[in-house]
């Protein structure tokens, strides 16, 4: 009997173990989407750069909310993009497995002040 409520109590708390996001690696880092292999962006404490096949795009702001979100204020516009200055990303870190992490995207902007979510995409850090 006290082998069977062994094994239940082992088995009821390996259920209730929740694993939590070390995103501390994340505050600086340069990244890529595998889909668009050219498109990186390289966080550096507070600002962002946003680059297309090595020339920089955009220039974000970098504000953490939370141990794994953040949100990103587009600050400098240097090529034709969507995105506008003002306009903002709220990005929330859901996984993160080995070299690759991935976010749920909400963007803010002047059409669409209550935000969209976007599907969730991956990154993968760059060497």
């Amino acid at each position: 009997m006290k082998k069977i409520i062994l094994i239940l109590l082992l088995v009821v708390g390996a259920m209730g173990y929740s694993q939590t996001l070390d995103c501390s690696k994340l505050k600086n880092i340069k990244a890529y989407n595998p889909d668009y292999p050219k498109r990186t962006f390289v966080i550096k404490g507070a600002t962002q750069e946003s680059y297309d096949n090595g020339v920089l795009q955009l220039v974000w702001s970098v504000k953490w909310t939370a141990d794994c979100e953040y949100e990103v204020t587009c600050v400098k516009k240097l090529a034709e993009s969507q995105m506008e200055v003002g306009d903002k990303i709220v990005m929330t870190i859901v996984s993160i497995d080995d070299d690759c992490f991935t976010v749920k995207r909400t963007f803010h902007c002047k059409n669409i002040p209550d935000g969209d979510v976007d599907p969730e995409s991956t990154f993968c850090l760059a060497k």
